[in-house]
């Protein structure tokens, strides 16, 4: 009967233990990182083309804002309310933008350097800090931080570097998706090989306590 009792306690700890391992916690980081693999990979091998597209589906997506917003004036305007001023501006602001992209390509893509640029600095300070909470392991402190140095140091290059090409600072981009795609990949596999060393060696623990 005890044995039979240790058994069953033996087999719940081990299913609870299994259940914590088997969460398929690496498999948003796989699937995230061969997807910035393969962004990357793209921007690299194809960087003008990239930068056409982008410029295209910018011109694209504001023009579609633009008329969204035109619209939304128009309908607060049939409500007899003075607020349809503010979408309206906006409405005019977004459709010269796309208007702009297709017409004077140029100014856009400055305009979008400056921007990516901030949110390159913003984002790899944050990611700096982050790396210094109480909550990461010493490896992502490490792996967050190095990205988070590259991240603002990319945008700090953009931002103050105004003779860099559209096509060499789209390349810069895709290798740094390239490169974060890696290590997301190699670190889910990691995570993936202990998970399936821990179901393991919890399946023999059992199978010994069991005899």
């Amino acid at each position: 009967m005890d044995t039979l009792l240790k058994n069953e306690i033996n087999s719940s700890a081990m299913a609870a233990h299994c259940v914590l391992c088997t969460t398929g916690s690496w498999k948003l980081p796989l699937v995230v990182g061969i997807l910035a693999v393969l962004f990357g990979s793209l921007l690299l091998l194809f960087p003008d083309r990239s930068v056409e597209l982008i410029l295209a589906v910018f011109g694209f997506i504001a023009l579609v804002i633009g008329l969204l917003l035109f619209w939304s004036a128009w309908t607060i305007r049939r409500a007899g309310s003075a607020a349809f001023a503010a979408p309206l501006i906006l409405g005019i602001l977004a459709l010269v933008l796309g208007l702009v992209a297709f017409l004077n390509p140029d100014l856009i893509r400055t305009f979008l350097a400056v921007i990516f640029a901030l949110v390159c600095i913003i984002g790899g300070l944050g990611m700096l800090a982050a790396a210094f909470s109480s909550w990461a392991s010493m490896a992502r402190k490490v792996l967050m931080g190095g990205g988070g140095i590259i991240l603002a140091a990319l945008g700090v290059l953009i931002l103050f570097s105004p003779y860099l090409s559209a096509t060499l600072v789209v390349q810069l981009i895709g290798l740094f998706f390239f490169g974060a795609g890696l290590v997301s990949v190699f670190g889910s596999l990691l995570l993936w090989w202990r998970t399936r060393t821990c179901v393991i060696s919890e399946w023999e623990r059992y199978r010994q306590s069991g005899q």
